[in-house]
Order: structure tokens, then C-alpha cells, then sequence
């Protein structure tokens, strides 16, 4: 494994997870990634992962003030890049997302180099680890209660 050396001779492994406003057209987005990866290409980063934006609706209404006037945004495009980058850069990487006139919000968090991800979606468990088999089956609440009971007496 390369190890980047840095100012400090420190590195570390660097999640930024970021939101681009929903005003953005749709055919600018790629472009806008890029932008940002060079960034982190620039300082010296490391690309281990990424997850392109995807435009997704917000939990609560956003707020960017853009020229003179604050923009309200309900939806944006978010992305994420995991990196290896010396200790010593990741403030001046920070900065240079946060000058992007179409970041609405960015977190950078410290992490391991390991794939943590479990994907976005929760579906079924996969048939090798519960086989058919050991699917448990419906029952009722009164059947549940009963069995509830049973233990509870045996103790």
C-alpha cells in the first residue's frame, strides 16, 4: 500500500460527504464532481471511493445566502468521497469545497480505509446467511404470548 508523504509525514483516511443545491442543472453535476475530486488530487489526496450526487429530497429546508439574496433548497445533490490525505491538508481541502459557489453543506469526518458502506438500501438478508430455511414464519400475537409464558415460567 503507497503511503503519501506529507508536511507533517502524518496521513489519515477522510470521508467528505456534500450536498450541492438543487438549482444546479442536472448536465453540470458531473462537472462539479470533478472539480471537487481535483481538489483532492491537487493537495495530495488519495481516492479510495466515491458515490457520484444523486439529487435527494432533505429532511428540513436549507438555507444559502447567493449574491445579495438567501435561497431556500428542499432537495440536493449528494455525494461523497473517501480519501487518504496528510494530516497537515485537510483544512485547505475543507476551504476549497467550501468556496464552491454550489456547495450547500459538506461534513468531514475521520474514518478507516476498510469499506464500511453497507449501501443505502436495506433489503432482504441474502440467502447465505438466513438460508430459506431459517426464515422464521409468521405467527400470531397469541401464539407469541404463549411461547412468552412458557419461558417465563421455565425461569
Amino acid at each position: 500500500m503507497k503511503k503519501i508523504e506529507k508536511k507533517e509525514g502524518k496521513t489519515a483516511v477522510y470521508e467528505i460527504g456534500y450536498l450541492l443545491i438543487s438549482s444546479l442543472p442536472a448536465e453540470k453535476v458531473e462537472g462539479e464532481t470533478t472539480s471537487l475530486r481535483e481538489i483532492l488530487i491537487k493537495n495530495g489526496g488519495e481516492m479510495i471511493g466515491e458515490e457520484l450526487p444523486e439529487l435527494r429530497p432533505l429532511s428540513y429546508t436549507m438555507v444559502k445566502k447567493i449574491g445579495a439574496s438567501n435561497h431556500s433548497f428542499d432537495k440536493g445533490y449528494f455525494g461523497w468521497f473517501k480519501f487518504e490525505l496528510g494530516t497537515a491538508d485537510i483544512e485547505s481541502v475543507k476551504k476549497a469545497f467550501e468556496a464552491n459557489p454550489h456547495m450547500l453543506r459538506l461534513l468531514v469526518i475521520d474514518t478507516v480505509r476498510e469499506n464500511t458502506y453497507l449501501g443505502r438500501k436495506s433489503g432482504a438478508p441474502a440467502p447465505e446467511v438466513f438460508p430459506e430455511s431459517a426464515v422464521p414464519t409468521v405467527v400470531s400475537i397469541e401464539e407469541m404470548d404463549k411461547s412468552i409464558d412458557a419461558m417465563v415460567k421455565e425461569a
